[in-house]
């Protein structure tokens, strides 16, 4: 059995088993940041629009050309990417927010920026320091960008772009909370990092493309990454966004078999790709789309509804993602069926609604579930979406709030959602496609959509909170799909209760 789906059973939730995990040593909690003291740095603080500007104190200045390949630019977008958007004082260390969720706010994600050529910045290699938002070098290095193209089989995207930007995960800052299970939530974290990445790209004038086919090793040597404790997940080729897309650029090729541990350490090096450009085993037209395998019954269609002028996410994207947080508590009420349909559309059809093309991997393998408790015209139960149509197909009529409490884990916030959205996968099949690394591009993928149902329900006046902690099996069971089938990730929907602590 392929090591993916050894660890995936190994790190399910039980309800029989889940109080046996151990005390948290606070004692020995990382830093959920690296402190660039004492770097050469380009400071981009001063470039943001912010008033007063939280890093400098200054009331903000009037800016001219920030929108394209521009310091300026670049500012803004990094800002909104993974930036500090809040400061919630406490005892010892204060806790900044990000401009994505994290999972119990521990944030694994950093940044680096490989530069070949952008204007005000040398080329090279840089560490994005959110503490001071500014761009710590690293490596004054011509060939940086080169040389990480170079190890993912001169991906033409990353060719053509002047500066890449290298999504890693520090293992540790999530394992010492979430121990093995940690391998998802880092991932689903970087996957909602780059969905901010790509809502925010056009905003700013620039594009946005992803790809998580590379040569870990050859990727990682570049950036330094200390071998085991840091990976690499992901790369993104940052240009103007009237450059034109480039060919050949895979975003997801399959890894070679290989022997593992089914533990966070043994999965990300089983998924390892080698120096040599695999090669995909068939393509997407050779298999059964997921629309079509999943037969149930014709439900209500919910594109076009509410769509009369833009949707409200592509009108002003930055400024959603500053003021976005997960909600932590919600009030049982309805969450109107236009909203919905509006949410769904900026999530799974962002282009058709003004969010532009958004970054993807392999996103044609996961299915999605939406498990309805309070929309008017839409009956409770559960259903099937096809993401193109929005189509609801229904699986079960019921009432859920009291089985979706207990799958999250006993959570007031599942039970008093209005809409739970599921991610699943059927991790066999993917796994033979993809080999190991199928388990990246999931939950990957799943990040990029929960942070696009996080926006767009913020920008509904809504609340979203992703659930990355659930009792998998009952989550299959309420789905009515097998048990072998993947739950990947979770997030719930609904009208939030007052002000509330949120992360």
């Amino acid at each position: 059995m392929s090591v993916a789906l050894r660890y995936h059973e190994a790190t399910k939730y039980r309800p029989e088993t889940i109080g046996e995990h151990p005390p948290l040593d606070w004692s020995r909690q990382p830093l959920p940041y690296k402190p660039y003291h004492g770097w050469r740095a380009v400071e981009l603080a001063p470039l943001l629009p912010l008033d007063p500007n939280p890093f400098t104190g200054e009331a903000a200045r009037p800016m001219e050309g920030w929108r394209g390949c521009t310091l300026a630019a670049l500012a803004r977008w990094l800002y909104a990417t993974y930036g500090i958007t809040g400061i919630i004082q406490q005892p010892g260390q204060p806790l900044y927010l990000r401009a994505a969720p994290s999972a119990g706010a521990l944030y694994p994600t950093e940044l680096y920026v490989a530069v070949r050529s952008w204007p005000e910045l040398p080329a090279g290699l840089y560490g994005f320091d959110p503490l001071r938002h500014r761009l710590a070098l690293l490596r004054e290095d011509p060939g940086c960008a080169d040389a990480v193209t170079a190890a993912a089989y001169g991906n033409a995207e990353l060719a053509a772009a002047p500066l890449i930007v290298i999504v890693a995960s520090v293992f540790e800052r999530s394992r010492w909370r979430y121990r093995e299970r940690a391998y998802r939530r880092v991932l689903l974290d970087a996957g909602h990092v780059i969905g901010n990445a790509g809502i925010a790209a056009a905003a700013c004038g620039l594009r946005v493309a992803a790809t998580a086919a590379f040569c870990d090793e050859q990727v990682e040597a570049a950036i330094g990454c200390p071998v085991g404790e840091e990976g690499v997940l992901a790369l993104l080729a940052v240009q103007a966004v009237d450059g034109g897309r480039q060919r050949p650029a895979w975003t997801a090729l399959p890894s070679p078999p290989r022997e593992g541990e089914p533990t966070l350490a043994g999965l990300h090096h089983a998924s390892a790709l080698p120096a040599e450009r695999p090669r995909l085993l068939g393509s997407d037209a050779d298999e059964l789309p997921l629309a079509d395998s999943h037969g149930w019954a014709s439900g209500p269609r919910l594109l076009g509804e509410g769509s009369s002028g833009p949707n409200p996410l592509a009108l002003d994207p930055l400024r959603t993602i500053i003021r976005r947080r997960s909600c932590r508590r919600f009030v049982r009420a309805s969450l109107a069926r236009d909203a919905l349909a509006r949410i769904l559309a900026a999530t799974y059809v962002p282009e058709r609604v003004g969010c532009d093309e958004q970054p993807a991997f392999a996103r044609q393998s996961l299915a999605t579930f939406i498990v309805v408790a309070d929309v008017p015209g839409v009956s409770p139960g559960v259903y099937y979406l096809c993401p193109a149509t929005l189509e609801l197909r229904p699986v079960a009529r019921r009432e859920p709030r009291e089985q979706v409490r207990f799958l999250c884990l006993g959570q007031d916030l599942g039970g008093d959602a209005a809409v739970t959205v599921f991610h699943t996968a059927d991790l066999q099949r993917c796994v033979h496609r993809y080999g190991d690394r199928a388990y990246r591009y999931l939950h990957l993928d799943a990040g990029i959509l929960g942070q696009r149902l996080n926006l767009a329900a913020v920008a509904e006046d809504a609340g979203a909170s992703g659930i990355g902690g659930f009792f998998d099996d009952q989550a299959a069971d309420l789905l009515g799909i097998p048990r072998s089938q993947a739950i990947v990730y979770i997030t719930v929907l609904g009208v939030p209760a007052g002000s509330t602590i949120v992360i």
